[in-house]
């Protein structure tokens, strides 16, 4: 069985290299060419019927050439577009078919119906304008063989109105970021409206959960090699400070926040080497701090990854940063109340949504007594949907540990920032609530953290704008215009026809 699976994973392996290289064409140049190939070669093609300009000399000649020169990349670029196209379907249904041989059916993971849906409608898509593509090269090549000047009047206007139309379908194409065996390859594809409520580790389940499902696979295997090239220093320290926690998730808290801090240019590369080998081996044939955990000969979770997911996060629900940057900010300037403060409240939602999207709401805590306690959160929210939400919640213990009492650096050989940040996004809860906006203008939604009996401990009142996706309906309409002129072109031509 395992030389089996060996045989079928180098296949899967180069046909990902190819459907790789074809989609990184496709997105680089291909795109750029399906936009502006087709309008020039309507120009042209115009240029070409009008007789009172192609009976000059100059141009028959010139122009002529042109022509057949766009005609060229054209083809080729509609051949590489099927191929693309093709090429993503046969991986994906590959990599899925492995995948579920090895015991990992990807397509059970949430998201997944959704995610396959969004790809396969663009690959279709891809497959019909490669068609369009072709049938309006063909009719181009009849223009230009055939001398009858009505006949060729005719098969001009036809692939003008094919051109046109595949321009327009290209408009609507979601994305072309078709990179299956990418970290988050298919991000464009996939919205993480389907996650967790209670994240028990801050840093690493926000991530997780933005990740694409076949990415997140992978992530599973990324924590398993973190996990075996642990320091064993580090595990020591946090098996005698928290002896029934798992060194890994205190680990990942560290690591992606100083991917965090080295992403905003705080740390240089040294320091980023010198606290990465506090927690892991950075020198092994199965980690490194650039180039991330080495999974199946091919490496993942590099430094550019976690940064790409970085991005991705702040697309979708920014606040997450928001409260790790103000929780970095109360260690600096205000940790002595902090130290003191029996339970830590924070909590963040988008300023600015469209209607019919979500809204990301987070609120964290940090339980400072040692023993768990159970809490309330309700939030009031006029204008989205559900318009009141409770949560009766169970807040993790601080443990034997305690938050420093003094002021601390940000790095250190002792107590620091950075060791406290990790330590205090490990110990604590964090509720991600999704609302939806149902009401354009300017909405206001309260967050109150209340006692298990319903009396109020701390809240907060936050604005958020609620307007309509003015650039997504604009580039509709430009994709129904285009289609209608390429329907429109020919017809017309028909009808002058008649009429003399």
């Amino acid at each position: 069985m395992e030389e089996v699976l060996t045989k079928d994973l180098k296949k899967i392996k180069r046909l990902e290299s190819t459907q790789g290289a074809l989609i990184n064409y496709i997105y680089r140049i291909g795109k750029l060419l399906l936009f502006i190939l087709p309008i020039v070669l309507v120009v042209l093609a115009l240029l070409i019927l009008l007789t009172t300009i192609t009976s000059e000399p100059i141009f028959a000649t010139v122009g002529a050439i042109g022509f057949w020169v766009v005609l060229g990349v054209y083809g080729l670029n509609s051949i590489l577009l099927l191929l693309g196209a093709y090429y993503t379907q046969k991986s994906l249904k590959a990599r899925l078919k492995f995948e579920r041989k090895r015991g990992r059916p990807i397509d059970s993971l949430d998201g997944f119906d959704l995610l396959y849906n969004n790809v396969k409608g663009v690959i279709n898509l891809l497959f019909i304008i490669a068609l369009l593509c072709l049938i309006s090269l063909c009719l181009f090549i009849g223009m230009l063989i055939i001398t009858v000047t009505d006949s060729r009047s005719y098969v001009g206007f036809a692939a003008i109105g094919f051109a046109l139309f595949g321009f327009g379908l290209a408009m609507l194409v979601r994305s072309l970021k078709l990179n299956i065996h990418d970290v988050n390859g298919l991000q464009d594809f996939y919205k993480p409206t389907t996650h967790q409520i209670f994240l028990d580790n801050f840093f690493s389940d926000v991530l997780s959960n933005h990740l694409d499902p076949v990415t997140y696979l992978k992530w599973d295997e990324y924590l398993a090699v973190i996990n075996k090239n642990l320091n064993p220093s580090f595990v020591k320290i946090v098996k005698e400070r928290e002896a029934d926690e798992m060194p890994i998730t205190f680990a990942m808290e560290k690591i992606l926040f100083l991917y965090y801090l080295k992403y905003h240019e705080v740390l240089t590369d040294d320091q980023l080497s010198a606290e990465m080998k506090e927690v892991v081996k950075v020198d092994s044939e199965t980690f490194n701090i650039e180039k991330g955990a080495r999974i199946e000969n091919r490496w993942y979770f590099g430094t550019k990854d976690i940064y790409k997911i970085f991005e991705f996060i702040k697309e979708y629900n920014p606040g997450f940063f928001n409260i790790v940057d103000r929780l970095q900010l109360e260690l600096a300037d205000n940790i002595e109340r902090l130290s003191k403060d029996p339970i830590y409240m924070d909590s963040s939602a988008q300023e600015i949504v469209y209607k019919g999207t979500e809204l990301n709401v987070m609120v964290y805590l940090y339980n400072n007594a040692p023993e768990a306690k159970e809490y309330r959160i309700k939030v009031i929210a006029p204008g989205f949907q559900p318009k009141e939400v409770i949560l009766d919640i169970e807040v993790e213990g601080r443990g034997s540990y305690q938050i420093p009492e003094k002021t601390i650096p940000l790095f250190s050989t002792g107590d620091d920032i950075c060791e406290t940040m990790s330590v205090m996004l490990e110990n604590g809860d964090t509720t991600w609530l999704t609302l939806e906006p149902r009401e354009i203008g300017e909405q206001t939604i309260q967050i109150f953290l209340e006692t298990a009996e319903g009396t109020i401990i701390e809240g907060k009142t936050r604005s958020v704008k609620v307007s309509k996706d003015f650039k997504t309906q604009l580039k509709k309409l430009t994709s129904i215009g285009s289609i209608l002129g390429g329907l429109g072109a020919p017809i017309g031509r028909m009808l002058a026809s008649g009429a003399l």
